[in-house]
């Protein structure tokens, strides 16, 4: 069963960026309460959090402790442990200036320290290095709700979402993550200007944003980790200590969904999912890796 209450669109509110956590914990206080089906804006702060980044400035001088911060946590009603919450991200606006540099050893390649370089969107587009002319595609790097067991950094993805850094948490697709809690407590931010899967050199353009989103309540249907169905695919996502432990977990979840959704068996699912489906990487940078395996949503849905 969904819950689900439509409100008008003039009865769209904002959650400010000024309310922040740095942890994904059952202990937070809420910072707003939404019914399901709620319509809201979340405001969102670039993963520097209150420092003063400016062109040419250095990233290895940030308080690493206060960076990545996330809005909320946003209090879902309804939702109980047991549940699925269903997010639909509905619209990313980018806000202000975007800015990417190195950070010293967190990229998949050891590098010397890199200044920030600022980029304007414009017109759906900024003006990368050497006059290139790239497209803007916010994604969310982080979202998630409070996990099972002890508080979690920011940085860190998980079982509970968290810093997937998966581009497709971006308009258009509905991310779905375990409830462990009552209300779900969901937090966001991290959001970029575009990024490639893997995030490889560790920064992509960091901004901020306005999300734009409702939720639904799955009542009691659990899933061990979050699922996204973007436009254009479906998938299955894991955060483990390797790429192959994540893609091991993933792929339990994607046999796990076509059997009890699609009526295959476990046999037919393996197989299945060596010809129809694709793990992929959604970043390697953080202290768990993030695989994704997916599956063509046209076909996905035929099934």
């Amino acid at each position: 069963m969904v819950v689900r209450i439509t409100l008008s669109p003039a009865s769209t509110r904002r959650i400010e960026r000024s309310s922040v956590v740095f942890e994904y914990s059952g202990d937070s206080v809420p910072s707003a309460r939404i019914e399901p089906g709620e319509v809201v804006v979340v405001e969102t702060k670039w993963a520097y959090g209150d420092h003063a980044v400016a062109q040419g400035d250095k990233l290895s001088d940030l308080d690493q402790s206060k960076c990545d911060p996330l809005t909320g946590p946003i209090f879902v009603e309804g939702a109980e442990a047991g549940d699925t919450l269903a997010v639909h991200l509905l619209h990313i606006e980018l806000k202000g200036q975007g800015g990417q540099g190195i950070i010293p050893g967190l990229g998949i390649i050891p590098w010397d320290d890199l200044p920030v370089h600022m980029f304007t969107p414009q017109d759906g587009h900024i003006e990368w290095l050497r006059g290139i002319r790239v497209e803007t595609r916010p994604n969310l790097g982080c979202i998630g709700v409070a996990p099972a067991g002890d508080p979690i950094p920011s940085i860190w993805p998980g079982d509970h979402g968290g810093n997937m850094d998966c581009r497709y948490c971006c308009a258009g697709s509905i991310v779905f993550l375990p409830v462990f809690h009552d209300g779900a407590l969901l937090v966001m931010g991290d959001c970029h200007q575009m990024q490639g899967d893997g995030e490889l050199c560790g920064v992509a353009p960091e901004t901020d944003s306005d999300v734009t989103l409702r939720c639904d309540v799955i009542k009691g249907r659990a899933i061990p980790r979050p699922r996204i169905l973007a436009e254009s695919r479906f998938m299955t996502i894991a955060s483990a200590e390797t790429l192959e432990e994540a893609v091991r977990l993933a792929t339990a979840d994607l046999i796990d969904v076509l059997v009890a959704e699609k009526g295959f068996t476990r046999d037919e699912a393996y197989l299945l999912s060596a010809i129809k489906a694709d793990a992929e990487i959604c970043q390697v940078v953080d202290p768990l890796m993030t695989a994704r395996v997916a599956m063509d949503r046209t076909f996905f849905e035929s099934l």
